[in-house]
């Protein structure tokens, strides 16, 4: 390496020296803790779920359910005003209710997934139907929180007006991705009968290590091209997201690996829920199912397995043209797919309120 090129990189390391600082300063600058843009309040608590309301919406609509994944923190679809799932529900004049699954204690690790599917799900759609007076809720599901949504309509299908599922596996062994392949050949035998809560903090590190590269890549584009404002404030937000997963109780967790992604038992007509069998040929009311083309976690055949199961007269699917994470917070989908969603919800009532 001759003078002259030594003195080339020693500056492009300063420059990029003074970028990363800058951009540290930025972060520094904009810290705050992660939580919901949109106003809304709890108006109900059922053991750790919490039942959140958020403001606005048509009082004559059916009210929405929203369940997420467990293995995330729900306040993705509503970390920034411009990149809002609830607000694009809103607009179109919903009333929506999102599912906050609350913190996993000690206490927790005992539970079993019918904790989560016919105890806190029930427990939210019974207080909007009897609040409401409405015979029926419309229920949206993501991702975990889809199959665990599509679980329940079995079960209550007089409960759901319409159901809508957005990048939800239903057959766990359909199409490629690493993150089935790995937890075919997990054993959970010693956690299903000796049943421990699994730390946030490994549930994260499964996911980053799906992508090992992609932090990396993405923290240099950051550095080399700072962004500002609002682009850098969601940036900053969706990093806490993606770093704070939340415990898992362990129980559930080894049920959930065992009977769907191990043994595919939802679409093999060998699942139990509490004791109840779980048929999605049972699925009555009217389904939008929503999937990602690019989906790295849930493969787009994975989610489309589900038109199977349904009769062709009340089954309608879409197809965005992205990724997982795209489909609840980019611009794209802000813009084209969560309004036609909302569009969809807003289609003539099968039940009216009494």
């Amino acid at each position: 390496m001759n003078d002259e090129t030594s003195v080339d990189v020693a500056a492009e390391l300063d420059q990029f020296r003074e970028r990363y600082q800058q951009l540290n300063r930025q972060i520094s600058a904009q810290q705050e803790q992660l939580d919901w843009s949109s106003p809304n309040s709890v108006v109900l608590e059922h053991g750790a779920m919490r039942l959140r309301h958020f403001e606005g919406g048509d009082p004559a609509q059916l009210p929405l359910l929203i369940v997420y994944s467990h293995v995330n923190k729900p306040c993705v679809i509503d970390l920034h005003p411009d990149h809002s799932l609830v607000k694009r529900i809103i607009e179109k004049g919903h009333r929506v209710y999102i599912l906050d699954w609350g913190e996993v204690s000690e206490s927790d690790r005992e539970n079993d997934i019918s904790v989560y599917v016919e105890e806190y799900i029930d427990a939210a759609v019974s207080y909007l139907r009897q609040h409401g007076g409405f015979e029926a809720v419309n229920l949206l599901g993501i991702c975990q929180g889809g199959t665990f949504a599509l679980c329940y309509a079995c079960r209550h299908p007089a409960k759901v007006n319409k159901l809508v599922t957005l990048v939800t596996p239903v057959d766990f062994h359909a199409g490629d991705s690493l993150l089935t392949r790995w937890a075919r050949y997990l054993d959970m035998n010693i956690l299903a009968s000796n049943p421990q809560n699994i730390p946030g903090a490994l549930i994260t590190m499964l996911f980053q290590m799906m992508r090992p590269f992609e932090d990396m890549i993405r923290q240099v584009q950051q550095i080399d091209q700072p962004a500002a404002g609002r682009k850098l404030e969601l940036m900053m937000k969706m990093d806490q997201w993606v770093y704070h997963c939340p415990d898992q109780p362990g129980k559930a967790f080894a049920q959930f690996v065992q009977r769907f992604f191990q043994e595919n038992a939802l679409v093999q007509d060998s699942l139990e829920i509490g004791g109840n069998q779980i048929r999605l040929g049972s699925l009555q009311m009217p389904v939008l199912n929503v999937f990602a083309r690019y989906d790295h976690l849930v493969p787009p055949e994975s989610s489309s397995a589900l038109k199977r199961f349904i009769d062709s007269s009340s089954y309608q699917e879409l197809e965005f043209e992205g990724g997982h994470i795209g489909l609840l917070v980019s611009k794209k989908a802000q813009l084209t797919i969560l309004p036609e969603i909302g569009a969809w919800l807003a289609e003539p009532l099968v039940y009216q309120p009494s």
